[in-house]
């Protein structure tokens, strides 16, 4: 009998949560989550922000450097732990054998978590974070100040110096007929931000989605 009873009790203690115990469980949950989700939305709305304002001061940067130097060009671009943005400048030839080429250290302006995404004339858009488009970059027209087509490649030192040398203008892509970048997508949590490039202004205006 003793046995039986040592039985039942072990069963009784084993018996799980009842009604009441899981509901309170889920309710503290829901609270908690209620109390999480404003502050995760707060924090990744304010990386949106922040990747929006360095994108559109890189592109102001980028518009007076061309317009004062032979090159002057930006580049966004994804990398397996976010997004940078890094520019290549050009003054012009010092000498024969030398240039004030340099690219600038590369900047993070977002974590990887961020999404962006910009658009062409085409109507194409290309995420940056996926697929073989990870990067775009940007430069303008010097004589007009508006947009010059999206760039297939970045002007480095040893190109440069070769076409000064030749004593011929740097080759920037022009072709009217070349996609240029229309919008750029900056996405996270619950906030969206649309940069829209003017390509003839070489302006761009800022709007929340």
């Amino acid at each position: 009998m003793y046995k039986l009873k040592s039985e039942y009790c072990g069963q009784k203690k084993n018996k799980g949560f009842t009604l009441v115990e899981m509901v309170i469980t889920v309710a503290i949950f829901a609270i908690l989550l209620g109390m999480i989700t404003p502050s995760l939305n707060s924090v990744l709305g304010f990386r949106v922000q922040r990747a929006t304002n360095s994108i559109t001061s890189a592109l102001d940067k980028t518009r007076r450097e061309a317009m004062s130097r032979l090159v002057g060009e930006m580049k966004l671009e994804y990398r397996s732990d976010g997004y940078y943005i890094t520019y290549y400048l050009d003054r012009g030839k010092e000498s024969a054998e030398s240039s004030r080429i340099r690219n600038d250290d590369s900047e993070k302006i977002a974590p990887a978590g961020t999404r962006i995404s910009y658009t062409d004339s085409t109507g194409q858009t290309y995420n940056l974070w996926e697929g073989d488009r990870n990067s775009i970059i940007l430069t303008y027209n010097r004589a007009t100040g508006g947009f010059l087509p999206i760039q297939s490649n970045e002007w480095e030192q040893n190109q440069i110096l070769a076409v000064l040398n030749l004593g011929e203008d740097i080759p920037l892509e022009r072709d009217e007929s070349l996609p240029y970048c229309q919008t750029i997508t900056v996405r996270g949590g619950m906030r969206t931000r649309v940069i829209t490039l003017n390509k003839d202004t070489g302006k761009y205006t800022v709007r929340a989605q």
